[in-house]
């Protein structure tokens, strides 16, 4: 199959906001001109996004039309099901934290976005309960591949408790079905409030749409070159084929990884 066939330049794309799993299905009408859409301003808040990968002409030709729909359908396809819970406290490497009862206690997860992007996942070096961290310092890894992930902490604290299971689970399968799991629970020394790197609201939606635009930025680059078409991307039965390291290539995969994490 190749591209031209595989996408009609007519069919809608899904809006930034609804990739981003703010909005339901909400159709672009502006192909991706978010500088004058009001309704993507509205939910920034009036905040641009300055990244180069940034789709913003409004007079897309053809074959870009056609290449951004094919984009935007591979990505709500790999992310479907990622929400944001907008009043969880996110660090900018993926990692959210959210009161556990105790009121300085923290439950500690990965957003489900990031395992989705690193699926397969090998293996979860979980840290080790009573092992006190500092903020942003390095508690365990998640190991894919040749690659090792740092998970950070988003405050500083100790760890109280693992949540064995999901780390059981990644272990036998690669995937977890749980994506909104907590990993392991911290008794935090300050509370996120007071962490300056830490964001949520408003604030989580600019990071969260910030990462998008590097994911898509690297899966139009290999849908836009000659040596990989959307055939390629697709398995048996014409599912779409999720593991981004082979949809995009190792150094491709390795370069996206760096810039996210």
């Amino acid at each position: 199959m190749n591209r031209s066939e595989s996408a009609n330049p007519n069919s809608e794309l899904p809006c930034v906001w609804s990739l981003a799993g703010v909005l339901g299905m909400h159709p672009c009408d502006r192909e991706y001109d978010c500088d004058s859409c009001e309704l993507y301003h509205a939910l920034s808040g009036g905040h641009a996004i300055d990244d180069e990968s940034a789709v913003r002409c409004p007079n897309l030709s053809q074959t870009q039309r056609r290449l951004e729909a094919e984009v935007g359908q591979f990505v709500s396809q790999l992310l479907a099901g990622c929400r944001l819970d907008l009043g969880r406290w996110y660090g900018g490497d993926g990692v959210w934290a959210r009161p556990a009862g105790d009121s300085n206690e923290l439950e500690v997860g990965l957003v489900g976005c990031v395992w989705r992007i690193l699926e397969p996942v090998e293996e979860i070096v979980a840290p080790r309960t009573g092992v006190s961290f500092e903020e942003g310092e390095t508690c365990g890894w998640l190991l894919r591949s040749e690659r090792a992930i740092p998970i950070r902490l988003p405050v500083g604290g100790t760890v109280t408790e693992v949540n064995e299971p999901l780390v059981d689970e990644i272990g036998g399968s690669g995937h977890v079905d749980g994506r909104d799991n907590w990993l392991f629970r911290v008794r935090a020394a300050v509370r996120p409030s007071e962490v300056p790197r830490l964001f949520r609201g408003e604030d989580a939606l600019i990071w969260h749409l910030r990462r998008l635009r590097i994911l898509k930025s690297h899966i139009r680059g290999a849908l836009d070159s000659d040596r990989l078409q959307l055939g390629a991307v697709m398995a048996d039965g014409g599912e779409p084929q999720l593991d981004l390291e082979r949809v995009l290539g190792p150094d491709r995969f390795a370069a996206m990884i760096d810039a996210l994490f």
